[in-house]
Parts: C-alpha cells; structure tokens; sequence
C-alpha cells in the first residue's frame, strides 16, 4: 500500500517549476523541513519555498539575492 502525503515543501527558482519537492505524513518534520531553507540557494535572482498544508493553507518565503526576504 502507498503511504500518504498530507504536506509537501517544494524549492524554486526564478519563478521556474520547482526543482525540489519533499512530501510528509506529519506537520512537524514539513515545518521543519520549510524552516531550513535561508537563503536564495542557486537561483539568479529569487528562490521561493511553499509549505502545503492538508487544509489547502500554503505558506511562501521568497529568498532574494539582495538579502530581502519576504513571508505570507
């Protein structure tokens, strides 16, 4: 049987589809998980990072290359 995924963290870049993605059964190792990501990685200008909850919440951090980060 297939495990189910209630959250999911995706990275990426430049406004690009992401290139990373990580999915999890429980809320703490998701928040966990978002709350890693810093800084802007490998993108040219921006990263942004989505934590997708099962109630259809998403929370977004944009990394930017000029230090600027900003949450919703």
């Amino acid at each position: 049987m297939e495990k189910e995924y209630l959250y999911a963290v995706t990275c990426s870049y430049d406004g690009k589809p992401p290139h990373w993605v990580a999915r999890f059964d429980n809320a703490l190792d998701a928040v966990n998980s978002y709350r890693s990501f810093s800084d802007w990685g490998f993108a040219d200008e921006f990263s942004t990072v989505n934590l997708s909850e099962p109630s259809g919440k998403m929370h977004t951090k944009n990394f930017y290359r000029t230090g600027k980060v900003t949450t919703k």
